[in-house]
Order: C-alpha cells, then structure tokens, then sequence
C-alpha cells in the first residue's frame, strides 16, 4: 500500500510525539524515583544526592558535545532506537546493584545514551519547517514531552511510595513500548523508514543559513529557566519531606501544578506568533523569574509553593520555546542547534543540581532561592545593556 507524503507527515507527526511523551514521561519518573532512593537505599545527604543526580546530565552533556560531528552521519531513527536500548539497560543495572559505584556508573551510562534521543528527535521533527509550521510542530513536541513530565511526577510519588525500586521496573517496560512504537512505524510506513542522515539531506537540497542572532538571548534564558526546574525537581523534594513534612505523593502533586502550566502553556504558544523574533519577550521572562524566586523566599506552606510552580510552569515553557524556536529558525544544521541547545539546558540542569543540592545541605531552600532569583536579574540587566550596545552600533 502506497501511502502519500501528507499522510507520512501525519503519522511521522503522531509516531514522533507520542514517543516523545512516554520516553519523557518514563526519564522524569526515573530522575524524581533518584532521589528517593538514593536517600533511602545508600543513605545520601542532599549535597550527594545532587552531584549523583548530575552524573547522567553531566555524561549527557559530554556525548552530546564529542557525537555532534558523527550523528550527522546517521538516520535520526537509528540513533533514537539505540538510545531507548542503552537507556534501558544502564536504568536495569542501576536498579540490580547494591553497590554505590555500580550506581554511579549506570548513572554515567544512562546520560550517554540519552544523548543520542533528544536532539535527533528535534532535528527530525523540525527537518524542513519555519515559521509556524516551525512553531506548531515544535510546540506539539514541547507539549508532548511536558505533559508526560508533569504526569511523571504524580506517578513517580505515588509508586515510590510502594518502593523506591519500582518506578525503575515500570521504566523498564515503557523504554521497550517507545522502541516497538518507532521501530514498528520505521518497517510500516516508507516514508519514515526513508528519512536520511542530516549530512545526506542538506547535500541534496543545499540550504542557505538564515539564522537569528537572538538566539543567543534565548540561551541564556534556557539555562537560567532549567537551573530553576532543576532545583524543583531535584532538591525541592527533600525541602517538602524535610521542612514541609508532606508525602511523596503530595510533593507529586504540587509538582503536577507546573507540568500542566506548561502543558497549557505549550498548547496556547503554539497558537501564537507574537513574541516571535522580539527580545523584548526573552528579557521579560527572564526578569520574571528572577522576581518571582525571590517572592518565594518568604513561602513556608504548600499552597504559596503551588503558585510559585504554576506561574514558573508558564515562564519555562515560554524559555524552552524561545530557544528552541530561535535556534532552529533559519538554521542548515538543525541537529547541531538542537544539540546546542540541549547543551546548553543541561548546563542549566547541573547547576541547579549540584549548587543547589550543596546550597540547602549547608545553608536552606531559601537560599537557593535568592541566588537563583539574583543571578537571574542581573543576567537579564546585563543582556539589555548588551543589546542597546549593539541597537547604538546598528549590529543587528
């Protein structure tokens, strides 16, 4: 049966998408399931939990940058299957060792691998795409893997609360359904099956490089924004267990709060095309952030922490946006984009895991709070004052 290019467009769509959310949905659960168990099973403080927590983003972000040169080379959905593969046996060792640097090194594994899922998707769904076409399959691969991140931390509490194991047997399963999904797709549809190499695909149409200096706005924002959820997701957990004394479940909960403020937010940005290619918009969010971190400062309950997450579920999603939309916008080498932005976000990821894992085990939660929220204000003062250098000088 011959099946036309619009309708491979569709399926490759959905197949992509619907991978995206349970492959995500599945790394949450794993990363937030760490926490716990790390604390529970090897007995680690927060300053240990949060550098153990940064060997997978740290390994993640070193094959990132060593395989940009080579994944060129391959199909995206060649690297995609081995990814799901090699994840899900470092997750298999990690769970099957009682021994603390087995663990780590599972840990190291699992970043390896992962490097070759994220950006290879990226650069495959937005292979072609620009302006909203851009904007709309972007923002459907956003919502997708959003919406699996903020379901994952419901249901990483409440199997955590069974065992601190059992969420890492039910990614076992999930890593196996994404590979069928894209394996399966690749050998039904041609279409998908056929798609080629990035270095093959520009070869053929050679493209020319329009890209958009504001890029480079955008990325300092991402690495900002990510450093936020990366203390949410990481330390805030042991701040709600220690300080708020509530359950794992309920810390899920709150959690959720931000992962569906984002999934909405994804929705509606992908509907809209106002804040593209303004600075204006990336300086604002940036700015928010920071004020909004520092108002948390004075949050001592549950209910203040859920408006911080959902008003901090907007902003992020409005930071991954910018980045991503103004790095692939007019770029030839998508993957390369894609890669730097993952770079970049896990730069984000690391700093928020390690210093603020080290910031609450010798100081507190506020703490962290008032470094993030600072740093973030005078980043944005200084990019503004930057951008009106280069407005004066007509540098565009």
């Amino acid at each position: 049966m011959k099946i036309s290019p619009q309708k491979t467009d569709v399926i490759q769509f959905w197949v992509i998408n619907i991978a995206s959310f349970i492959a995500q949905l599945t790394i949450a659960m794993v990363n937030l399931a760490l926490v716990y168990h790390l604390r529970r099973f090897y007995g680690l403080g927060a300053d240990a939990i949060g550098i153990a927590a940064s060997i997978s983003t740290a390994t993640y972000l070193v094959f990132c940058l060593v395989g940009s040169r080579y994944t060129v080379h391959f199909r995206p959905r060649h690297l995609v299957e081995l990814s799901l593969v090699g994840m899900a046996g470092a997750v298999a060792l990690f769970v099957g060792t009682n021994r603390i640097a087995v663990a780590y090194l599972a840990l190291g594994l699992y970043g390896m691998f992962m490097s070759l899922l994220w950006p290879q998707i990226e650069a495959w769904f937005s292979r072609g795409k620009e302006g909203a076409g851009l904007n709309r399959v972007a923002n459907a691969f956003n919502f997708s893997w959003s919406f699996g991140v903020g379901v994952s931390s419901y249901v990483a509490g409440l199997l955590v609360e069974r065992s601190t194991t059992l969420p890492f047997y039910v990614a076992l399963v999930l890593f196996s359904l994404v590979f069928l999904l894209i394996y399966v797709s690749s050998a039904l549809v041609p279409g998908i099956r056929a798609v080629a190499s990035e270095h093959e695909d520009n070869k053929i149409n050679g493209k020319v490089d329009e890209s958009t200096p504001l890029r480079y706005y955008a990325w300092v924002g991402i690495i900002v924004l990510y450093s936020g959820m990366s203390v949410i997701l990481t330390i805030f957990p042991l701040y709600a267990q220690d300080v708020l004394g509530i359950s794992e479940s309920q810390t899920g909960l709150l959690l959720l709060v931000r992962g569906v403020a984002t999934c909405i937010s994804f929705l509606l940005l992908g509907k809209l095309e106002f804040w593209h290619f303004k600075k204006r918009y990336i300086f604002l969010v940036q700015g928010l952030f920071g004020l909004f971190s520092l108002l948390a400062m004075t949050f001592t309950t549950p209910l203040p922490f859920a408006f911080f997450f959902l008003v901090f579920g907007v902003l992020f999603a409005f930071a991954y946006d910018q980045s991503m939309f103004h790095g692939a916008s007019g770029s030839v080498n998508r993957s390369l984009r894609m890669i730097i932005h993952e770079v970049l976000l896990t730069i984000g990821t690391i700093l928020g895991a390690v210093g603020g894992g080290y910031i609450y085990e010798h100081l507190s939660f506020s703490s962290i709070l008032l470094i993030i929220g600072s740093a973030s204000l005078v980043l944005v003062f200084l990019q503004m004052i930057f951008a009106g250098v280069l407005e004066r000088k007509h540098i565009h």
